[in-house]
């Protein structure tokens, strides 16, 4: 572990989904001795609670909020870790953001609802924009599940961006022992007479970023498995974890977009919104080119 201290930021909200998050949170906080900051955002009101003579309108809203975070604060002092909470009113995306960037956090924990695959289309709207706008790392995880390392996979298209996200995935793997499966799904309109002929092809010829990252993998002795597959690559890649029993997805993304948000239908979105499993999305290197475990 760098000697800098580390910082997971979670969000947390009255439903037991925050909650959820927090748990998980809190595991990783005890398991990297990392400091740990918890924000609940009530959001503003825009109208006008004065024609039902609710003069303290902001204050009723933000009492669930602000009794969210006594909660995990509780919860935390029974396993023994301290907790900075932050409650702040306003739009949920810009204030974590802006705590994300004053505390130089190396991660941000989201909490989303665990729906059936038909319902789980797309994300909500603020963990969504938060994964867009993030300094840093963003973990998403569904409501009930676990955040683990013994199984990481992580997408592999030869950009940078997924570079730096194999290089995560095995610092992960590293560090907790685990191992890491790297795939590449071929995305190209193909006729069904042409596929098999394609895809053997790739694999004779091993990708060479596959390649890349195999051989920093064993040079770390980090076990690093790879694999080719052809078609849509959100789906190539959640049915493969639920096949080979991963623990947890890691993805690369394009820094911050121009927006602020990511595209609509993004490779990350639609992983993450349809799979069961924990996804972590890969934002920047720490510095000088250095990646701390969060």
């Amino acid at each position: 572990m760098p000697e800098s201290t580390k910082t997971i930021l979670v969000a947390v909200d009255p439903s037991s989904v925050g909650q959820a998050a927090f748990q998980q949170a809190l595991r990783l906080a005890l398991l990297l001795k990392a400091q740990l900051i918890a924000i609940s955002v009530t959001p503003r009101y825009e109208g006008n609670m004065h024609r039902w003579k609710i003069s303290n309108a902001e204050e009723q809203l933000s009492q669930p909020f602000q009794r969210c975070l006594e909660e995990v604060r509780q919860a935390a002092t029974a396993k023994g870790q301290t907790v900075r909470t932050i409650h702040a009113v306003g739009e949920p995306v810009e204030e974590i953001v802006r705590v994300a960037e004053e505390e130089n956090a190396g991660l941000v924990l989201m909490g989303y609802p665990k729906r059936s695959r038909l319902e789980r289309v797309l994300l909500g709207k603020t963990t969504a924009k938060v994964i867009g706008c993030s300094p840093c790392d963003v973990l998403m995880v569904p409501e009930h599940a676990e955040v683990n390392f013994s199984r990481i996979l992580v997408g592999v298209d030869g950009s940078r961006y997924s570079m730096d996200a194999g290089q995560r995935a095995l610092d992960l793997a590293l560090a907790f022992g685990g191992e890491v499966h790297a795939l590449t799904v071929l995305d190209v309109p193909l006729e069904r007479s042409f596929l098999y002929g394609v895809l053997e092809e790739a694999r004779r010829k091993s990708f060479p970023p596959l390649q890349t990252l195999a051989g920093q993998g064993e040079r770390l002795g980090v076990r690093v498995t790879t694999e080719i597959l052809h078609g849509a690559p959100y789906d190539a890649i959640v049915k493969y974890s639920e096949a080979n029993k991963i623990d947890l997805i890691v993805l690369g993304t394009y820094g911050r977009t121009a927006l602020g948000n990511l595209l609509m239908g993004s490779v990350v979105e639609r992983v993450a919104a349809i799979s069961p499993l924990p996804t972590l999305v890969v934002k920047r290197l720490g510095e000088n080119g250095v990646r701390d475990l969060i």
